[in-house]
């Protein structure tokens, strides 16, 4: 986690909240994420490169489990109240699992909409399932 990585390169004016880890994300839904695994010392990373054939992914985090060193990917789906979002979301997904990275295995997911957003509570927990 505390290496050099290459993140993402596009659309860098869109990282607008700053994190208790000290990084920039695009949302205040991922800063409750990086709040919660930077609490729990839980090495991750933000927005870093993932290739799966000829495509380029950046998940929002790629997760090294503590014990076992296995790696997770977490993606925050923020706006899936929106069809264009929903549609580019769930071929995201689709490309996963073809290569193996399988949501409630290696691939963590939660969701958000206008009226029901992501919580405190649900994230603590999500991260304690997973990781502690």
């Amino acid at each position: 986690a505390a290496q050099s990585f290459e993140s993402n390169p596009k659309h860098p004016e869109q990282l607008i909240q700053k994190t208790a880890s000290g990084k920039m994300v695009r949302s205040k839904s991922e800063a409750l994420i990086d709040m919660v695994l930077y609490t729990h010392k839980i090495p991750f990373r933000y927005e870093a490169p993932l290739c799966l054939d000829n495509i380029t992914l950046y998940p929002d985090f790629t997760i090294r489990h503590p014990e076992t060193g296995n790696f997770f990917y977490f993606e925050h789906f923020g706006l899936i109240d929106q069809p264009e979002y929903r549609q580019n979301m769930l071929s995201k997904l689709d490309l996963y699992m073809s290569h193996g990275i399988f949501p409630n295995i290696n691939l963590i997911t939660t969701y958000e909409t206008k009226e029901h957003l992501l919580s405190m509570e649900f994230v603590q927990k999500t991260i304690e399932y997973y990781f502690l």
